[in-house]
């Protein structure tokens, strides 16, 4: 009978004779491995510094093409995505604010100024386009390959949003009468077509740039696709478009209402998890994962 010899690693093999040249954390207790040979273990807790070494380093990362100035765009990101997300929970709560009487809202939300909180969401809307703009001058560089569509169609997008906003509080808060079609128009409509070209423009941009993070790409079933974020504001029309055209009072009102708030609370629920994958992205992106040879010197 043949006795199979054991596998190794080609990595610890490699790593027979290196030691840990860079701050490095164990990955289970967090001890210090630094100056340690890289295919010893943890003296804290017993954990393989080699699956330390496997978990910090992204090879994959190091075949991208490389951006040149990471932090920059990670910040802008970040910022893009995050001022928006308040922009949008400010709208909502604008929206809540004035819902029927009929809806469990809490009380407190019914006092507070409806347009206060639509200037608040333009504001955090043109702080998103300011955190844009280093993305913007990239592109204009020739830098972020791949990325400029996106992010011309956000910026686009993110302008829709705060004239959008701005016009809701100019001609339908002005304590004039407006017929159903210009109300639909400008508190539904606009935002609505506004969140969709920002939307594709993160589609187009979010993940070309989470390619560089291990986090986001391993994360099948937490990262949050831009498709249904679209399909959940296209929801939206449909159920404001019935509301519009329904009796009050009536059982279609009512569901085109329930359909409504469902629709929009997948859209608020969406953008945070977007959120938390645009923290994963900024990360990989302000501190690189290091290379095999920059973390590693040989034993002197």
């Amino acid at each position: 009978m043949n006795t199979e010899s054991p596998i190794k690693s080609p990595i610890a093999e490699n790593l027979s004779q290196m030691q840990i040249a860079l701050h490095l954390p164990c990955a289970r207790c967090g001890y210090e491995l630094r100056e340690l040979m890289a295919d010893g273990d943890c003296p804290e807790c017993g954990e393989s510094i080699c699956l330390t070494i496997i978990e910090v380093v992204d090879p994959a990362s190091k075949r991208l093409t490389p951006i040149q100035n990471p932090k920059a765009v990670g910040n802008s990101i970040a910022g893009v995505v995050c001022f928006f997300f308040v922009a949008v929970v400010f709208y909502v709560t604008a929206i809540v604010s004035k819902a029927p009487e009929s809806l469990p809202v809490p009380d407190f939300l019914r006092y507070i100024s409806t347009k206060g909180l639509i200037w608040v969401s333009v504001a955090f809307g043109l702080l998103a386009i300011l955190s844009l703009v280093p993305m913007l001058q990239m592109c204009k560089r020739s830098e972020l390959v791949g990325c400029r569509m996106g992010i011309i169609l956000t910026f686009f997008g993110l302008w829709l949003w705060s004239i959008s906003m701005a016009l809701i509080t100019f001609v339908l808060l002005n304590q004039q009468t407006h017929s159903k079609a210009i109300m639909m128009l400008f508190d539904t409509c606009l935002p609505v077509v506004a969140g969709g070209i920002v939307f594709s423009g993160f589609r187009r941009t979010v993940p070309r740039l989470g390619q560089r993070s291990r986090a986001f790409r391993q994360a099948q079933g937490s990262r949050q696709r831009m498709n249904d974020l679209l399909a959940a504001l296209g929801v939206v029309i449909v159920g404001r478009t019935l509301m519009a055209t329904s009796p009050p009072d009536s059982n279609i009102a009512l569901l085109a209402l329930i359909v409504m708030i469902m629709s929009i609370s997948l859209v608020v629920i969406g953008l945070g998890y977007l959120v938390h994958n645009i923290i994963w992205i900024r990360n990989a992106l302000v501190t690189p994962p290091p290379a095999i040879p920059d973390l590693l010197r040989s034993k002197s």
